[in-house]
């Protein structure tokens, strides 16, 4: 079967689109977030002059700057995950306000907000793998920081993911004695996300041919 062409700046752009989305049914949904996504929403839910979004692109600069630190390396296309911050945290903020209208009083609703915001979240997360544009803080650091320490990679992703699932904790019981944006659903995605990523992945590489539209892949990959 012939294979579906598609730019790997078209990926990124579907990843781009599709995370935002994936966490603000999350936020509806209200039944646990993704260790990532919990930390920034703990602080907009605190801090009252900050946006979800905006606390996203100020906590993903902070991490940006701990990857330097760590790899003792600086460079120029760096900076472009922090531009990705910025997009996401606009669309963020706008995918927060267009949802909050969906009625979520119902457990069947939730659930099923619930769900379709871990699918869209693997969904992205399989389209940032398809492109050598710098994704969202997070999940760059993840990828600069093993590369350039040669860690397990599978290691240092549970590693990291169960760290900030203490930090999500931590930070939720220091600010409210209670825990915010961490519950069952948490646990859910941690256990999921994977195996969904997984086959999202497999079935991009099964059905699409992806491809460079712009001569820029070299300052992105090295």
């Amino acid at each position: 079967m012939k294979k579906i062409r598609m730019s790997r700046e078209f990926a990124y752009l579907a990843g781009l689109m599709t995370m935002p989305f994936a966490v603000a049914f999350t936020v509806k949904a209200d039944l646990g977030m993704s260790m990532i996504a919990a930390p920034t929403y703990i602080i907009s839910q605190k801090v009252s002059f900050l946006s979800y979004g905006t606390a996203e692109y100020i906590v993903q600069a902070l991490f940006l700057i701990l990857m330097c630190v760590i790899i003792k390396k600086v460079r120029a296309a760096y900076l472009t995950s922090f531009l990705t911050a910025l997009i996401y945290g606009a669309i963020l903020d706008f995918a927060v306000y267009i949802t909050r209208g969906i009625p979520a009083n119902s457990m069947p609703v939730r659930i099923l907000l619930f769900i379709a915001g871990m699918v869209m979240t693997s969904l992205s997360v399989a389209f940032f793998f398809n492109t050598y544009l710098a994704p969202c803080a997070y999940d760059f650091f993840v990828r600069v920081v093993g590369r350039e320490k040669n860690l397990d990679m599978r290691k240092w992703k549970l590693t990291y993911d169960f760290l900030m699932l203490i930090f999500s904790a931590a930070l939720s019981l220091a600010l409210f004695h209670k825990f915010i944006a961490i519950n069952v659903g948490t646990l859910v995605m941690a256990l999921c996300n994977g195996n969904l990523i997984s086959f999202f992945s497999k079935t991009m590489q099964k059905h699409f041919e992806f491809f460079d539209r712009f001569p820029l892949a070299k300052y992105f990959e090295n």
